[in-house]
């Protein structure tokens, strides 16, 4: 049965046309879920493309995208930083990266999201309806409408990993790293790590201990994350896998954001 359709012109016709149409009216912006056979099926669909959502905006502060900008505008657009456009890459095809948005992405909110690790290593925000919020709150919170996330500026260095079945699969595994240094200590790293729990999670455990020290061998890094997280079997792969993949790509991730970040100290 095709649901029905509506098409509001403003947020705030969005927002109370869900109201109204209850639990069974889902937002559309790229569509690659609701046209998934897996995906929900819903009652309604209130077509976001009237919102003027899609638009990325440059400011002093940072980069603003929105909700509606797709995957493939983040690879293309000249100032989007170079470890966004890397974790774009990292989803599945050109075809689904032609459709998904950011703002559905993050709606969607899976375990092995690509985007939603490199957004946290960035400290990024999103804007919702009901307010603007550190990344992190949000992917335990209740799905509202989102606008717009924005990504502020910094000198961090960067690392991402994601571990898929195919080339044109979804990630099992995916990770994203930054962190700045002094001398050689490790300064306020952030470790993301998607596959591993329900959404993609911080492993602030790992992160602390990690803090004002220097990079430890590959061997302890690799022990610690995986000590970190606890996965669970399902048909991607067993959680000893996952885990072993997670402690990997993490302890890279780690590798390539102090390389990364000395690699642009040295060129400034």
């Amino acid at each position: 049965m095709v649901p029905t359709y509506h098409r509001p012109t403003d947020v705030t016709e969005a927002v109370q046309l869900k109201a109204t149409l209850g639990e069974g009216a889902v937002y559309l912006a790229g569509g690659t879920e609701v046209n998934n056979l897996h995906g929900p099926r819903p009652a309604a669909l209130i077509d976001l493309a009237g919102l003027g959502l899609g638009r990325i905006e440059t400011t002093p502060e940072g980069l603003r995208l929105g909700a509606g900008v797709t995957f493939q505008q983040l690879i293309e657009h000249p100032d989007v930083p170079d470890f966004l456009r890397a974790a774009a890459r990292q989803m599945t095809n050109r075809n689904i990266r032609n459709r998904a948005t950011v703002g559905g992405h993050l709606a969607t909110n899976r375990s092995c999201a690509d985007l939603i690790p490199a957004l946290l290593a960035a400290s990024a925000t999103v804007a919702r309806v009901d307010g603007d919020w550190p990344l992190e709150q949000l992917l335990d919170s209740p799905p509202d409408l989102i606008l717009a996330v924005f990504v502020p500026v910094t000198t961090r260095g960067f690392g991402l990993g994601h571990q898929t079945r195919t080339a044109a699969d979804v990630s099992i595994v995916t990770a994203a790293a930054s962190l700045t240094l002094e001398g050689e200590a490790l300064r306020l790293p952030i470790l993301a790590v998607g596959g591993v729990a329900p959404h993609v999670v911080r492993l602030h455990e790992v992160e602390q201990a990690l803090d004002g020290r220097p990079l430890p061998v590959l061997e302890e890094l690799e022990r610690r994350i995986a000590a970190a997280v606890h996965p669970l079997d399902d048909l991607r792969g067993s959680a000893a896998y996952k885990r072993q993949i997670a402690a990997v790509l993490g302890a890279r991730a780690l590798q390539t954001a102090v390389h990364r970040f000395l690699s642009a100290e040295g060129a400034r």
